[in-house]
């Protein structure tokens, strides 16, 4: 492998990785300026993503909704589950956690 395609691949990792960091700490329906802030290096570790390969940058927006997609696919399933077991508990203190538990989803 050609030392210009490996140091492409590993900037494609890192700005792959950076993108990953900066989507767990990101709060989408907050105004705060942090958010603004991270938004705005979402967008720039974006661009840097694409101008470097473009297939790369479409991959990863196609991995990132195949993501949000199983995340809430797996929520409404566990909300189900959840409301199936609460059916059978008789202990208060552990019907009010699940409960609580089912609210978050």
């Amino acid at each position: 492998m050609e030392y210009d395609k490996i140091m492409k691949f590993g900037e494609i990792q890192y700005l792959r990785g950076r993108l990953d960091e900066l989507q767990k700490g990101y709060v989408p329906h907050n105004n705060s300026t942090d958010n603004r802030i991270v938004d705005s290096r979402i967008s720039k570790y974006e661009d840097k993503l694409k101008n470097i390969d473009e297939i790369s940058f479409y991959l990863y927006q196609v991995e990132k909704g195949n993501r949000i997609h199983s995340k809430s696919k797996s929520k409404k399933e566990m909300k189900v589950l959840l409301n199936k077991i609460l059916n059978f508990v008789d202990n208060e203190e552990i019907i009010n956690e699940i409960t609580k538990q089912i609210e978050k989803y």
